[in-house]
């Protein structure tokens, strides 16, 4: 879905190392469309944490036995904080994308 932004990008910037006059109104336009594809790459990368806590998740839920040890009870109050603050970040991120 991005590519076109890619290959514009790509194209854009060697037109605006030939034509000086070019070079102003196309540093605007590979600005914006290197902003949106920034975004996507955010996107992803709040995806992919997302994804990541679901597996430890599933994980922790798989593995009955893991909780009957007792040293695991450190473990999963660490995982517990970590979790919240992921979950924090992504409320957050989400937040500001829809402000």
């Amino acid at each position: 879905m991005l590519k076109p932004l890619k290959a514009f990008n790509s194209i854009a910037n060697g037109i605006a190392e030939v034509h000086p006059y070019a070079k102003v109104a196309l540093s605007i336009l590979t600005s914006a469309s290197q902003m949106i594809l920034d975004q996507a790459d955010r996107d992803d990368a709040v995806s992919s944490l997302l994804s990541k806590v679901s597996e430890v998740f599933a994980f922790m839920t798989e593995e009955e036995e893991l909780a009957k040890i007792t040293s695991m009870l450190a473990v999963y109050g660490k995982i517990a904080r970590q979790t919240l603050e992921c979950a924090d970040f992504i409320i957050h991120y989400s937040e500001t994308k829809s402000a």
